[in-house]
């Protein structure tokens, strides 16, 4: 027995992607004792991971030139080659199509979320946003739709799709799914299967530059005395892990004609009624500086913040786009009082892709059409449930009642209840699926997967995947970010 198939016979339950043949005796014997074929995508897998294991694709020599190619086209975290696995994430053409409709529908339900805060008393009373955050949402984006980048973290399980939060302030990873979809496109050549599939890639670079230069000329159109051709800025603070990130952002913008530089917020000056940055000036601001962390440094950032206030650069994202990026707003989208603003598809989408959720406080809520009381039903259903705080990012401090005490539980939930800043959420089954091991050999261990699509000016832009060993998924625990790669047969059209 073949070690993919040991671990297919081992798994208590099992998942979409894994495989349901591989082209060998056993998994001719597993379909005759009665194991039900699965989806096309899952054979692509099954066959790809036999390639390696058998060896007729050299799993060593790939891995070595995929971190090759991660590092000389300078995809890295922190200096090194950027996390990754030796298998993408193959989706089908219909999940496909299942994810471009979520994320399409969700991105204009948030867009509509933000008019409401901005107009309604009792929502801003329930988010509780600083004063000071409210004066930098009161800042006229100055286009017509705030959110203009957004990545949406899911679960897609099957055709499936659970939002668990929205990365909305300042999402990273768009120039490092370019590129590591390159990456994969080179290892492809020697895999004969592929001759039999249609891969689909995404060039979301191209994407992004457009969705900022539609922004800014809509933004022009009332500020006149800007250039046709801006001066991009890309911001954040100096030494951040993904500086590689803005690298390869400056590089494709120039490429395309777009001189950008890549600054802090700290180099911001107003020179002569121009907003400049270490002396050149610039009129589009691409933001990756986290606006939690801008507040936490907010007596060092004045001018780059008047600038903006000022009118001298076009911002994108806006600040606008926090207010969706805080996990209260699952709950309110959720919540009867304030679902007038959506229409019905909107409505069917909301239901549909996001679990219960409830800020942590000690009232009385609605859980499956039942009244309880939220401290008691905490205490009572821990592995039913997920606390996390409503703004922080990274998988920082989220306890799946799952995999947690019930001591660490109560403690958490009575330390955090008091100030609403947390929030309560049902557990979703997480996806997995089975990656190689690359090390003294090759081994296949399964590992939880989320997937995370890329929204631009509302619409789909490709996605990218993470992957870890731990069910709060970060890609530093035994994992790493790969591509998410449309796949159809050739020679068929159906999934």
């Amino acid at each position: 027995m073949t070690g993919i198939a040991k671990l297919i016979k081992k798994s208590i339950k099992v998942q979409y992607t894994d495989p349901p043949f591989v082209y060998s005796r056993i998994f001719v014997h597993l379909l005759s004792s009665g194991m039900k074929a699965l989806p096309n995508i899952s054979s692509l897998n099954s066959a790809y991971l036999f390639q390696l294991e058998k060896h007729r694709i050299d799993p060593d020599k790939q891995l070595r030139l995929l971190n090759q190619f991660l590092l000389e086209h300078n995809c890295t975290f922190s200096g090194k080659p950027m996390p990754t696995l030796l298998k993408p994430n193959f989706v089908s053409k219909k999940q496909m199509q299942k994810l471009k409709l979520t994320v399409e529908v969700m991105s204009t339900a948030l867009d509509k979320f933000i008019d409401l805060y901005m107009g309604n008393e009792e929502v801003r009373n329930i988010m509780k946003f600083s004063p000071l955050e409210n004066e930098l949402f009161g800042i006229e984006p100055g286009y017509q739709k705030p959110l203009v980048i957004s990545r949406l973290d899911a679960f897609l399980n099957e055709y499936s799709v659970k939002f668990l939060e929205f990365n909305c302030d300042s999402p990273a990873g768009i120039a490092y799914a370019d590129v590591l979809e390159d990456g994969f496109r080179e290892l492809f050549r020697e895999y004969p299967l592929f001759e039999s599939w249609k891969i689909s890639y995404t060039r979301r670079q191209d994407l992004l530059l457009k969705s900022l230069l539609l922004c800014y000329a809509e933004y022009r159109s009332k500020v006149r005395y800007l250039p046709e051709n801006p001066v991009i800025a890309i911001v954040d603070w100096e030494g951040v892990s993904t500086y590689s990130e803005f690298q390869l952002l400056e590089k494709y913008f120039s490429e395309k004609g777009y001189k950008t530089v890549i600054g802090s917020p700290q180099q911001f000056k107003i020179k002569n009624g121009r907003a400049t940055v270490r002396d050149e000036e610039v009129h589009l601001v691409y933001r990756r500086v986290i606006t939690r962390e801008l507040l936490q440094k907010y007596d060092q950032v004045g001018e780059f913040i008047q600038c903006i206030k000022d009118g001298l650069v076009c911002c994108c994202n806006s600040f606008r786009s926090y207010i969706v990026g805080n996990k209260k707003v699952l709950a309110l989208i959720l919540d009867p009082r304030f679902q007038g603003i959506f229409n019905r598809k909107e409505l069917n989408m909301i239901k549909e892709t996001i679990p219960w959720t409830e800020i942590l406080a000690d009232n009385e809520v609605t859980f499956r059409n039942k009244r309880v009381y939220l401290r008691d039903f905490i205490l009572e259903n821990k592995d039913l449930l997920v606390l996390k705080p409503s703004n922080m990012y990274g998988g920082k401090n989220v306890y799946i009642g799952l995999e947690t005490s019930q001591e660490t539980w109560e403690r958490v939930m009575n330390q955090q209840i008091e100030d609403e800043s947390w929030v309560v959420q049902e557990y979703v089954d997480i996806p997995t699926d089975i990656y190689p091991e690359i090390g003294d050999g090759i081994s296949f261990k399964r590992k939880f997967v989320n997937i995370n699509p890329f929204a631009l000016q509302g619409k789909y832009s490709g996605a990218i995947t993470r992957v870890s060993d731990s069910a709060v998924i970060n890609v530093s625990a035994g994992g790493g970010l790969v591509p998410t790669l449309g796949a159809d047969l050739v020679d068929t059209q159906h999934k």
